[in-house]
């Protein structure tokens, strides 16, 4: 499965940050598309909705929730996790309100198209994720497979942001460095996507993602509370940080 010139013989010691194609501003619609559609697959494989509607619905039934949830997805994409997060939620009884947020008007147009019958739950905008609007509150802030795009400040700078807008829950997923990612990044891309892009960008970003020793001096550097680490299929973690937290 893996393509002539893929190799896992990379060095994984450090982050590598390399332009991934998808964030080309240039890059034409149909492309960005199949993309898109290719990721939503990665994202179903992966379960990301679920690993963060679970969070959010354990909080809410620990604290005895009865006002509506505003939930926040930064640097949403083409919007199916946030879709499929608000169908959490509804199906387990949850009151909440789930937006999307994303720089690409492209992407925000795809997500607007995919909707359906959701418009009621799920609102997109085009909003820049590194420059948002901390005085907007949200009860939970979360995005995925996000954080790898950025270099150690915009990294701080999203945290920082995030934590400012969540009144409960900040939760990043993303990718775990590793010669087990990468190799998973390879072929998982090419088996569930056509993407030209994704069979590209999908080892690139295991290569630019974080260790979770590297996650904890990012928070310490931000000045916020350790975070809760959980991984998760497909080598993957999910970062908790709750607001009332002590930084440790």
């Amino acid at each position: 499965m893996v393509r002539e010139g893929d190799s896992l013989a990379v060095s994984l010691s450090k982050r590598v940050l390399v332009g991934e194609l998808m964030d080309d501003p240039q890059l034409p619609a149909k492309d960005h598309h199949q993309a898109l559609n290719g990721l939503r697959r990665v994202n179903r494989f992966s379960r990301t909705a679920r690993v963060i509607s679970s969070a959010i619905i354990d909080h809410w039934r620990t604290e005895g929730q009865s006002t509506r949830l505003r939930v926040l997805d930064l640097a949403c994409g083409g919007g199916d996790v946030a879709t499929q997060v608000a169908e959490h939620l509804r199906r387990a009884r949850v009151d909440a309100e789930v937006h999307g947020w994303d720089l690409s008007k492209t992407a925000i147009d795809f997500a607007v198209q995919q909707l359906g019958q959701d418009q009621n739950r799920v609102h997109f905008k085009i909003a820049d994720a590194l420059n948002a609007e901390v005085a907007e509150q949200f009860d939970v802030v979360y995005c995925t497979l996000f954080l790898h795009h950025l270099d150690d400040c915009e990294a701080e700078r999203l945290l920082k942001s995030m934590w400012g807008m969540s009144r409960k829950m900040v939760l990043i997923d993303d990718l775990r460095r590793s010669t087990v990612g990468y190799a998973l990044a390879i072929i998982g891309c090419q088996l569930l996507s056509r993407s030209p892009i994704v069979h590209v960008d999908g080892p690139l970003s295991v290569r630019a993602a974080f260790t979770e020793s590297e996650i904890q001096e990012l928070s310490d550097r931000c000045q916020l509370p350790r975070p809760v680490i959980r991984r998760h299929w497909p080598h993957r973690f999910l970062l908790k940080w709750m607001a009332g937290d002590e930084r440790s």
